[in-house]
């Protein structure tokens, strides 16, 4: 290493490449530790995909279980039974007039009105 080099760096500091006695050069982490080729990526990465991975089958596991307990809970509703008992505790109340009124030439037209009302008992 040149001195130029040396006095850029501070005191503390190491340097990140190191060269070994044959004249290569090895790579290592500002730490002194050796990076393996792929190393820490490499678990990152496979560490996400792993992750990714369980929580899309525990996903799949929760909507399979779910979709089960709405299909059992379907097949047993009766639900003809259900909208009567709905229905028996309604009033519906239909009120509807309609008046014929004649027109200047002598036609009937009819005027209508309603009204609707749904009460419970």
């Amino acid at each position: 290493m040149t001195e130029d080099a040396d006095r850029k760096r501070g005191e503390g500091e190491e340097d990140a490449t190191t060269v070994t006695g044959e004249g290569e050069e090895e790579v290592t982490s500002p730490g002194g530790d050796r990076e393996r080729e792929g190393g820490i990526s490499d678990f990152v990465r496979r560490a996400v995909s792993a992750g990714v991975g369980a929580a899309s089958r525990s996903k799949d596991d929760i909507m399979r279980a779910a979709a089960g307990e709405i299909r059992s809970w379907l097949e047993h509703l009766n639900l003809n039974e259900e909208v009567a008992k709905a229905l028996a505790k309604m009033v519906i109340e239909v009120k509807t007039e309609i008046r014929f009124r004649p027109t200047e030439d002598g036609k009937l037209v009819s005027e209508t009105s309603n009204d609707v009302k749904v009460k419970g008992r």
